[in-house]
Protein backbone atom coordinates (compact mmCIF):
# COMPACT_ATOMS: atom_id res chain seq x y z
CA UNK A 1 0.00 0.00 0.00
CA UNK A 2 1.41 3.66 -0.33
CA UNK A 3 2.47 6.08 1.91
CA UNK A 4 2.13 8.47 -0.55
CA UNK A 5 0.80 11.66 1.56
CA UNK A 6 -1.98 13.83 0.44
CA UNK A 7 -2.22 17.37 1.11
CA UNK A 8 -4.99 19.02 3.55
CA UNK A 9 -6.97 20.91 1.53
CA UNK A 10 -7.82 24.61 3.00
CA UNK A 11 -4.13 24.69 4.47
CA UNK A 12 -1.97 27.09 3.14
CA UNK A 13 -0.83 26.96 -1.35
CA UNK A 14 2.68 26.16 0.62
CA UNK A 15 1.59 22.88 2.13
CA UNK A 16 0.76 21.36 -1.25
CA UNK A 17 4.14 22.55 -2.16
CA UNK A 18 5.85 21.39 0.79
CA UNK A 19 4.15 17.86 0.35
CA UNK A 20 5.24 17.88 -3.36
CA UNK A 21 8.82 18.10 -2.58
CA UNK A 22 8.80 15.75 0.64
CA UNK A 23 7.27 13.12 -1.82
CA UNK A 24 9.79 13.85 -4.33
CA UNK A 25 12.94 13.48 -1.46
CA UNK A 26 11.21 10.61 0.03
CA UNK A 27 11.07 8.43 -3.15
CA UNK A 28 14.67 9.61 -4.37
CA UNK A 29 13.79 11.97 -7.00
CA UNK A 30 15.53 14.76 -5.40
CA UNK A 31 18.22 12.81 -3.79
CA UNK A 32 20.43 13.67 -0.91
CA UNK A 33 23.23 16.31 -0.89
CA UNK A 34 20.88 18.20 -3.85
CA UNK A 35 21.47 21.90 -3.54
CA UNK A 36 18.03 23.34 -3.37
CA UNK A 37 17.55 27.36 -3.85
CA UNK A 38 14.12 29.11 -3.78
CA UNK A 39 14.56 30.70 -7.31
CA UNK A 40 15.39 27.06 -8.96
CA UNK A 41 12.71 25.34 -7.16
CA UNK A 42 10.29 28.10 -8.18
CA UNK A 43 11.18 28.12 -11.59
CA UNK A 44 11.08 23.65 -11.60
CA UNK A 45 7.38 23.87 -10.49
CA UNK A 46 6.06 26.96 -11.89
CA UNK A 47 5.73 28.83 -9.18
CA UNK A 48 5.99 32.28 -7.67
CA UNK A 49 8.70 32.10 -4.82
CA UNK A 50 6.53 33.07 -2.06
CA UNK A 51 4.98 29.84 -1.54
CA UNK A 52 8.33 27.95 -2.55
CA UNK A 53 10.32 29.68 0.48
CA UNK A 54 7.67 29.15 3.06
CA UNK A 55 7.86 24.97 1.91
CA UNK A 56 11.33 25.47 2.13
CA UNK A 57 11.55 26.71 5.31
CA UNK A 58 8.91 23.96 6.82
CA UNK A 59 11.26 21.03 4.99
CA UNK A 60 13.91 22.44 7.19
CA UNK A 61 12.48 22.86 10.50
CA UNK A 62 11.43 18.88 9.87
CA UNK A 63 14.77 18.04 9.16
CA UNK A 64 14.16 17.08 5.68
CA UNK A 65 16.60 20.01 4.82
CA UNK A 66 19.53 21.73 6.07
CA UNK A 67 20.50 25.25 5.33
CA UNK A 68 23.53 25.59 3.69
CA UNK A 69 25.51 28.65 5.24
CA UNK A 70 25.98 30.26 1.79
CA UNK A 71 22.96 29.98 0.41
CA UNK A 72 19.94 27.99 -0.47
CA UNK A 73 19.52 23.91 1.37
CA UNK A 74 20.77 20.58 1.23
CA UNK A 75 18.61 17.89 1.02
CA UNK A 76 18.63 14.59 3.48
CA UNK A 77 19.98 17.05 6.34
CA UNK A 78 23.76 16.75 4.75
CA UNK A 79 26.09 18.66 6.99
CA UNK A 80 27.48 22.45 5.84
CA UNK A 81 30.39 21.02 4.70
CA UNK A 82 29.07 18.39 2.24
CA UNK A 83 29.77 19.25 -1.49
CA UNK A 84 26.34 20.23 -3.26
CA UNK A 85 24.86 17.80 -5.89
CA UNK A 86 22.57 18.06 -8.68
CA UNK A 87 20.95 21.43 -8.79
CA UNK A 88 19.76 21.75 -12.21
CA UNK A 89 16.22 20.55 -11.35
CA UNK A 90 15.13 20.35 -15.09
CA UNK A 91 17.28 17.40 -15.11
CA UNK A 92 15.30 15.48 -12.18
CA UNK A 93 12.06 13.29 -13.17
CA UNK A 94 9.98 15.02 -10.41
CA UNK A 95 6.46 13.63 -10.00
CA UNK A 96 4.12 17.22 -9.84
CA UNK A 97 0.79 14.93 -10.18
CA UNK A 98 -0.22 16.59 -6.89
CA UNK A 99 0.34 20.14 -8.29
CA UNK A 100 -2.04 18.97 -11.27
CA UNK A 101 -4.55 17.87 -9.59
CA UNK A 102 -4.65 19.85 -6.20
CA UNK A 103 -7.99 22.42 -5.70
CA UNK A 104 -5.63 24.69 -7.22
CA UNK A 105 -3.49 25.27 -10.17
CA UNK A 106 -0.06 26.09 -9.66
CA UNK A 107 -0.06 29.34 -11.88
CA UNK A 108 -3.04 30.94 -10.30
CA UNK A 109 -4.93 29.31 -6.93
CA UNK A 110 -8.58 30.27 -6.61
CA UNK A 111 -10.18 31.94 -4.24
CA UNK A 112 -11.81 28.71 -3.00
CA UNK A 113 -8.52 27.53 -1.93
CA UNK A 114 -7.72 29.68 0.51
CA UNK A 115 -11.75 31.23 1.83
CA UNK A 116 -11.80 28.71 4.34
CA UNK A 117 -8.68 29.41 5.90
CA UNK A 118 -8.95 32.80 6.26
CA UNK A 119 -12.23 32.27 7.11
CA UNK A 120 -11.24 30.75 9.99
CA UNK A 121 -8.30 32.96 11.13
CA UNK A 122 -11.22 35.95 11.00
CA UNK A 123 -13.18 34.00 13.35
CA UNK A 124 -10.09 32.65 16.24
CA UNK A 125 -9.23 36.44 16.12
CA UNK A 126 -13.23 38.48 16.40
CA UNK A 127 -13.51 37.57 19.84
CA UNK A 128 -9.58 39.13 21.10
CA UNK A 129 -10.56 42.63 19.56
CA UNK A 130 -10.15 44.35 16.21
CA UNK A 131 -7.85 43.74 13.27
CA UNK A 132 -6.96 45.44 10.09
CA UNK A 133 -6.46 42.90 7.18
CA UNK A 134 -3.28 43.58 5.11
CA UNK A 135 -3.94 42.23 1.86
CA UNK A 136 -0.08 42.54 0.54
CA UNK A 137 0.31 39.90 3.75
CA UNK A 138 -2.12 38.15 2.53
CA UNK A 139 -0.97 37.42 -0.91
CA UNK A 140 2.23 36.96 0.81
CA UNK A 141 1.24 34.09 3.15
CA UNK A 142 -0.79 32.76 0.63
CA UNK A 143 1.43 33.18 -2.70
CA UNK A 144 -1.80 34.42 -4.54
CA UNK A 145 -2.32 37.91 -6.53
CA UNK A 146 -4.70 40.57 -5.82
CA UNK A 147 -7.25 39.49 -7.44
CA UNK A 148 -7.30 36.20 -5.58
CA UNK A 149 -7.09 38.08 -2.22
CA UNK A 150 -9.79 40.68 -2.94
CA UNK A 151 -12.08 37.88 -3.86
CA UNK A 152 -11.79 36.27 -0.33
CA UNK A 153 -12.07 39.31 1.05
CA UNK A 154 -15.42 40.43 -0.50
CA UNK A 155 -16.79 37.17 0.33
CA UNK A 156 -16.11 37.28 3.76
CA UNK A 157 -17.66 40.44 3.80
CA UNK A 158 -20.97 38.90 2.34
CA UNK A 159 -20.88 37.13 4.80
CA UNK A 160 -20.79 40.49 7.66
CA UNK A 161 -17.60 38.99 8.88
CA UNK A 162 -14.95 41.97 8.41
CA UNK A 163 -15.86 45.78 7.00
CA UNK A 164 -14.08 48.11 5.24
CA UNK A 165 -13.16 51.27 7.24
CA UNK A 166 -13.41 54.54 5.87
CA UNK A 167 -9.89 54.66 5.38
CA UNK A 168 -11.11 52.08 3.01
CA UNK A 169 -8.97 49.14 5.09
CA UNK A 170 -10.42 45.54 5.75
CA UNK A 171 -10.97 45.38 9.05
CA UNK A 172 -12.04 42.17 11.35
CA UNK A 173 -14.18 42.45 14.99
CA UNK A 174 -15.08 43.33 17.45
CA UNK A 175 -16.56 40.52 18.60
CA UNK A 176 -19.73 42.42 20.94
CA UNK A 177 -22.32 41.33 22.98
CA UNK A 178 -24.77 42.63 20.85
CA UNK A 179 -23.34 41.18 17.84
CA UNK A 180 -23.76 37.61 19.36
CA UNK A 181 -27.53 38.46 20.34
CA UNK A 182 -28.08 39.55 16.70
CA UNK A 183 -26.63 36.10 15.30
CA UNK A 184 -28.85 34.00 18.33
CA UNK A 185 -31.90 35.51 17.45
CA UNK A 186 -31.35 34.40 13.45
CA UNK A 187 -30.37 31.00 14.19
CA UNK A 188 -33.02 29.78 16.63
CA UNK A 189 -35.20 30.25 13.95
CA UNK A 190 -33.39 28.97 11.19
CA UNK A 191 -31.59 26.22 12.84
CA UNK A 192 -34.20 24.43 14.09
CA UNK A 193 -36.34 24.64 11.08
CA UNK A 194 -33.20 23.14 9.17
CA UNK A 195 -33.36 19.92 11.48
CA UNK A 196 -37.22 19.61 11.29
CA UNK A 197 -36.51 19.60 7.10
CA UNK A 198 -33.50 17.07 7.79
CA UNK A 199 -35.30 14.47 10.26
CA UNK A 200 -36.62 12.33 7.93
CA UNK A 201 -33.27 11.95 6.26
CA UNK A 202 -31.19 10.59 9.27
CA UNK A 203 -30.04 7.73 9.33
CA UNK A 204 -31.22 5.54 12.55
CA UNK A 205 -27.81 3.98 13.27
CA UNK A 206 -25.69 7.33 13.02
CA UNK A 207 -28.54 9.01 15.73
CA UNK A 208 -27.91 5.43 17.81
CA UNK A 209 -24.16 6.12 17.76
CA UNK A 210 -24.69 9.81 18.79
CA UNK A 211 -27.19 8.67 21.64
CA UNK A 212 -24.70 6.09 22.81
CA UNK A 213 -21.28 8.85 22.54
CA UNK A 214 -23.68 11.10 25.08
CA UNK A 215 -24.72 8.47 27.36
CA UNK A 216 -21.22 7.66 27.82
CA UNK A 217 -19.92 11.20 28.44
CA UNK A 218 -22.67 11.93 30.92
CA UNK A 219 -22.07 8.32 32.60
CA UNK A 220 -18.48 10.17 33.15
CA UNK A 221 -19.61 13.04 34.77
CA UNK A 222 -20.13 15.21 31.75
CA UNK A 223 -16.68 15.40 32.04
CA UNK A 224 -15.23 14.90 28.56
CA UNK A 225 -12.15 16.69 26.90
CA UNK A 226 -12.58 19.44 24.61
CA UNK A 227 -12.17 17.37 21.74
CA UNK A 228 -14.90 15.16 22.68
CA UNK A 229 -17.01 18.17 23.19
CA UNK A 230 -16.09 19.74 20.11
CA UNK A 231 -17.03 16.49 18.33
CA UNK A 232 -20.57 16.06 19.41
CA UNK A 233 -20.84 20.11 18.83
CA UNK A 234 -20.13 19.12 14.98
CA UNK A 235 -22.28 16.14 14.70
CA UNK A 236 -25.52 18.37 15.94
CA UNK A 237 -25.00 21.53 14.59
CA UNK A 238 -23.08 20.24 11.63
CA UNK A 239 -23.60 17.00 10.64
CA UNK A 240 -27.25 16.57 11.47
CA UNK A 241 -28.45 19.74 9.75
CA UNK A 242 -26.11 18.97 6.76
CA UNK A 243 -29.51 16.45 5.67
CA UNK A 244 -31.47 19.45 5.18
CA UNK A 245 -32.41 20.17 1.54
CA UNK A 246 -32.00 23.80 1.68
CA UNK A 247 -28.43 24.27 0.68
CA UNK A 248 -29.14 28.32 1.24
CA UNK A 249 -30.33 27.91 4.74
CA UNK A 250 -27.50 25.83 5.76
CA UNK A 251 -25.07 28.38 4.33
CA UNK A 252 -26.85 30.79 6.36
CA UNK A 253 -26.68 29.38 9.31
CA UNK A 254 -22.94 28.15 9.50
CA UNK A 255 -22.39 32.27 9.05
CA UNK A 256 -24.10 32.00 12.49
CA UNK A 257 -22.64 29.87 14.01
CA UNK A 258 -19.91 32.23 15.77
CA UNK A 259 -20.78 31.03 19.59
CA UNK A 260 -18.87 27.69 18.62
CA UNK A 261 -16.12 29.46 17.92
CA UNK A 262 -16.45 31.28 21.15
CA UNK A 263 -16.92 27.99 22.86
CA UNK A 264 -14.21 26.10 21.34
CA UNK A 265 -11.97 28.83 22.17
CA UNK A 266 -13.07 29.33 25.62
CA UNK A 267 -12.06 25.63 26.27
CA UNK A 268 -8.77 25.57 24.32
CA UNK A 269 -7.63 28.42 26.96
CA UNK A 270 -9.45 27.20 30.39
CA UNK A 271 -10.19 23.79 29.46
CA UNK A 272 -13.76 21.73 30.34
CA UNK A 273 -15.00 21.82 33.71
CA UNK A 274 -18.43 20.26 33.70
CA UNK A 275 -19.99 20.12 30.32
CA UNK A 276 -23.27 18.34 31.65
CA UNK A 277 -25.69 20.47 30.75
CA UNK A 278 -24.79 20.72 26.97
CA UNK A 279 -24.55 16.80 26.94
CA UNK A 280 -27.92 16.53 28.63
CA UNK A 281 -29.43 19.00 25.94
CA UNK A 282 -27.45 17.23 23.10
CA UNK A 283 -28.96 13.99 24.34
CA UNK A 284 -32.40 15.12 24.14
CA UNK A 285 -32.69 16.61 20.87
CA UNK A 286 -31.54 13.16 19.33
CA UNK A 287 -33.46 11.17 21.46
CA UNK A 288 -36.88 13.08 19.84
CA UNK A 289 -35.47 12.42 16.66
CA UNK A 290 -34.98 8.25 17.83
CA UNK A 291 -38.56 8.58 18.35
CA UNK A 292 -39.12 10.43 15.46
CA UNK A 293 -40.88 13.00 16.67
CA UNK A 294 -39.05 16.35 14.54
CA UNK A 295 -40.88 18.97 15.99
CA UNK A 296 -40.16 17.68 19.43
CA UNK A 297 -36.25 17.82 18.28
CA UNK A 298 -36.74 20.88 17.11
CA UNK A 299 -38.09 22.80 20.77
CA UNK A 300 -35.13 21.04 22.54
CA UNK A 301 -32.53 22.59 19.84
CA UNK A 302 -34.03 25.84 20.02
CA UNK A 303 -33.40 25.49 24.28
CA UNK A 304 -30.42 24.32 23.40
CA UNK A 305 -29.81 26.92 21.71
CA UNK A 306 -31.21 29.92 24.10
CA UNK A 307 -29.25 28.33 27.38
CA UNK A 308 -25.91 27.60 25.21
CA UNK A 309 -26.28 31.44 23.96
CA UNK A 310 -25.90 32.79 27.99
CA UNK A 311 -23.27 30.41 28.51
CA UNK A 312 -21.81 32.10 25.46
CA UNK A 313 -21.76 35.41 26.53
CA UNK A 314 -20.37 34.91 29.58
CA UNK A 315 -16.85 33.08 28.20
CA UNK A 316 -16.61 35.67 25.60
CA UNK A 317 -15.97 38.21 28.71
CA UNK A 318 -13.40 36.01 29.93
CA UNK A 319 -11.68 35.45 26.51
CA UNK A 320 -11.30 39.40 26.25
CA UNK A 321 -8.26 39.20 29.13
CA UNK A 322 -6.12 36.51 26.76
CA UNK A 323 -3.91 37.50 23.39
CA UNK A 324 -5.22 36.30 20.08
CA UNK A 325 -3.84 33.50 18.43
CA UNK A 326 -0.93 34.72 16.58
CA UNK A 327 -0.77 32.01 13.62
CA UNK A 328 -2.09 34.55 11.12
CA UNK A 329 0.60 37.02 10.06
CA UNK A 330 -1.61 39.18 8.08
CA UNK A 331 -4.48 40.26 10.88
CA UNK A 332 -2.61 43.52 11.96
CA UNK A 333 -4.44 44.22 16.04
CA UNK A 334 -5.59 47.50 16.01
CA UNK A 335 -6.86 47.32 19.67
Amino acid sequence: MSTRETPALGKGYYELVRTVLAENIRTGRIPPGTRLYTAAVADRLGLSPSPVRRALDRLAAEGLLAIHPQQGYVVGGAPPEAPPGRENLHRLDLDLSLLETGRSTPLSPRWETILEDVEGAVLRAIPFGTFQISEAGLCEHFGVSRTISREVLARLNGQGLIEKSRSSHWIVGPLSARTLDEMHEMRRLLEPQALCGAAARLEPGVLTAMAQELERLRAAGGRGDAPEIDAIETALHRDLIAACRNRRMIATIHGLQVAHVVDALFRAHIGVHDAGAIIDEHRMVVLHLLGRDAEGAAQALRRHLDLDHQRVRARLKVLSIFDAPNDSPYLIRIH
